[in-house]
Parts: C-alpha cells; sequence; structure tokens
C-alpha cells in the first residue's frame, strides 16, 4: 500500500505549502496601506461539548482574504497591511501547522472562516480583529473517534505491552467546565516503553476517496518524545506505521506541565482499499522506530517520563 502523506485540499484544490502573498495583489492607485491586526484566533468557547467535543484549538496562522482577494497567510500575531480602502469584505481563515510543522501549515477545513462583510478599512489606520470560529455543522463534519476520558478510557496497551494509561484529575487533568479527566502514562526511567491504541476499528475510511481530508486533533504534554502511529489489519496481517514524531512540551523538564495541542494529518493514510480492514491510532514511546527515518538511535530520559492526552477527534468531512 503506497503510504505518502498528502495535504488537505483548500476549497476543491489541494493545499499547499504556504506561501505569502504580496500587496500588489491588488491593482490600483492606492499607495499607503490600511493595516489589519489579529493576535489570536480561537475556537468558539460555546462549541456543543456533546456534538464537537472541547473547544480546544492551536489556530498558529490567519488566511486573509479582503473582497474573496487572497492576500496571504500569516503567523500570528500579525499586522497585515491590505491596498484596499473603504467598505470591504474581509474574511480571516483559521491556519494550522500540519503535524507540527513549521514548514507545512494550511487553513483548517473543519472551521468555518469568520467573514467581515461590511469593515471600513482607512489608510494608514490599524483595525483590530479577534476572530473567533466555529466548526462546521453536524451534517457537514464526522467523527470516526472522540476520547475524553470522562466516562473511562478507550486507549488500551498493545499485546507486546503490559504499560496502560490511567485517567487523573485535578492540577493534572486538561480542565474545563466540562472536562475533568485526562490520561496519563507514567515510566520509570528503566521500564519498558508504552504502546497504547485506541480499542474500537475505524472502517469509515472505506467511504474515502483520494480528497476527503481526515484530521487527528490531540490535546497533550509530555517530558519526552513519542510516536502517534497508525494500526491497520491489511490480508489479515497487522502493521504501524509511525507518522509523527510529537516532541516535548516540557523541553527543560521542569513544571509547570504545559499543554499543546497538534493537528496530524490522516488525509491519504487512510486509504479505501478493500484488503484493509480497519485502522486504529496508536501511541508509543518507542523510539527505534526513527530508523525508519534514517535518524540515530534515542536514548530516553534517565528519569521518569510522564505523557498525558486529552481530547482527542478524528474528523472528516
Amino acid at each position: 500500500m503506497k503510504r505518502n502523506i498528502t495535504l488537505f485540499a483548500m476549497g476543491c484544490a489541494v493545499f499547499a505549502i504556504v506561501a505569502f502573498a504580496s500587496c500588489n495583489k491588488f491593482s490600483g492607485s492606492q499607495t499607503v496601506p490600511a493595516y489589519i491586526r489579529i493576535d489570536s484566533i480561537t475556537l468558539d468557547p460555546n462549541t456543543d461539548y456533546a456534538s464537537f467535543g472541547a473547544a480546544t484549538s492551536n489556530f498558529s496562522d490567519a488566511w486573509i482574504y479582503v473582497n474573496d482577494q487572497i492576500v496571504g497567510c500569516f503567523e500570528l500575531p500579525a499586522t497585515i497591511p491590505v491596498l484596499a480602502k473603504g467598505n470591504s469584505k474581509v474574511t480571516v481563515s483559521p491556519g494550522i501547522k500540519i503535524d507540527g510543522r513549521r514548514s507545512a501549515r494550511s487553513n483548517y477545513l473543519f472551521c468555518k472562516a469568520k467573514e467581515y462583510r461590511n469593515m471600513v478599512l482607512t489608510e494608514g489606520i490599524i483595525d483590530t480583529l479577534n476572530p473567533m470560529v466555529e466548526y462546521y455543522e453536524r451534517d457537514i463534519l464526522q467523527f470516526g473517534w472522540k476520547e475524553d476520558f470522562e466516562t473511562g478510557s478507550s486507549l488500551i496497551p498493545l499485546s507486546d505491552s503490559s504499560i496502560t494509561a490511567v485517567r487523573v484529575s485535578g492540577a493534572e487533568a486538561w480542565r474545563s467546565e466540562n472536562s475533568f479527566y485526562s490520561a496519563k502514562v507514567a515510566l520509570p526511567p528503566d521500564s519498558l516503553d508504552f504502546y497504547l491504541a485506541s480499542a474500537e476499528e475505524m472502517t469509515f475510511h472505506q467511504d474515502f476517496n483520494d480528497q476527503t481530508p481526515c484530521m487527528l486533533e490531540m490535546d497533550y504534554k509530555c517530558n519526552d518524545t513519542f510516536f502517534v502511529g497508525l494500526l491497520y489489519q491489511i490480508n489479515n496481517t497487522i502493521e504501524r506505521w509511525p507518522m509523527v514524531k510529537v516532541l516535548p512540551t516540557d523541553k527543560e523538564h521542569d513544571l509547570p506541565q504545559r499543554w499543546n495541542k497538534i493537528y496530524i494529518n490522516l488525509s491519504g493514510m487512510m486509504k479505501s482499499e478493500d484488503n484493509i480492514s480497519y485502522y486504529k491510532l496508536y501511541f508509543t514511546s518507542d523510539l527505534t522506530v526513527d530508523e525508519k527515518y534514517g535518524e540515530h538511535p534515542y536514548t530516553p530520559l534517565n528519569e521518569p517520563r510522564y505523557y498525558y492526552f486529552d481530547n482527542l477527534k478524528v474528523i472528516y468531512r
């Protein structure tokens, strides 16, 4: 099975690694730009928890359109010059780092862009926006798997691992109005690595085509590196495919422990092929899989290792 990670589509076209458009995209006699200031883009905190899960987000970029013309993609915070004035339609689409990589960025296809239909742009003046975006409706979005650890855990050890995740609450957990529990894996320095997988066999890929966008959202914190991969059954054989190496959020191995959010692209990995029965997501601290990437062997920390997980969502359209 061909294993290539493809990038999402932007609209109907395939999205590409970010290119920044210049202001001369707009023609005319205007020589002094107006400015749009955006410090951050957030997911609406009133997002329905039962339907969509926790309203966590990590939008790193703003994709800006003025009067339906693309201005460019800008890493936040940003002050953006635009050659437009007067009543204008300004559209802001939230952007992400795919797999946490700075070199691969896209607008986030599962959230609606924020439109400002009658924004008055003035030469030399900075207008500040604080966009708050929403997921698309549930008749557009589908969830292949959701796990928030509030009522239990659907992360289970694989057959070659005895280490499991435990539910934690209080200061250790990711907390919100609807969230009180997270999952934690704790490893002493001399311990074996953990291998955890989603208990559910995901078969929704059978309806996919080559343009079907699919993404894993995940909140996590850790003091050591781990891998996220896909486990799949093909011709009655179980295979594992490591996809993304996730780096520590606690790089100095000190407190406070810091949560981060990552968006992992599953498009192009979950192929609609008759000989693939199902997929599962798996998580492991076994970094000997680095050899697949030609990297040096990994030496674990000489101290206790910890990994926390919450708000896992597999979303597709």
